[in-house]
């Protein structure tokens, strides 16, 4: 599994496949206020975008490499404690 919760931060890493956007929207729907860190994804299936995408939850960290460090995530990444990016 590539989704971890650690208190209130919902961690995404590695491959991420479509069975983990079930696992995530279990996870948003029981903590609506947890952040969803994205700093360790590499591949993110478009399952588990569209659940971010539907439910816009505060998305913080930049992968390090790939196409998702691309401001793939732009639109949805927190710009810190104000919420989300408005553009």
């Amino acid at each position: 599994m590539t989704l971890r919760i650690h208190g209130g931060v919902i961690l995404l890493g590695g491959n991420c496949p479509a069975g983990d956007a079930e696992d995530l929207l279990r996870a948003l729907r029981d903590m609506p206020e947890a952040i969803v860190d994205i700093g360790g994804v590499v591949k993110l299936h478009m399952a588990v975008l569209q659940v971010l995408l539907a439910l816009l939850p505060v998305v913080r960290g930049r992968p390090e490499s790939g196409t998702l460090s691309q401001d793939m995530f732009r639109r949805l990444i927190s710009d810190g404690d104000s919420g989300q990016e408005s553009f």
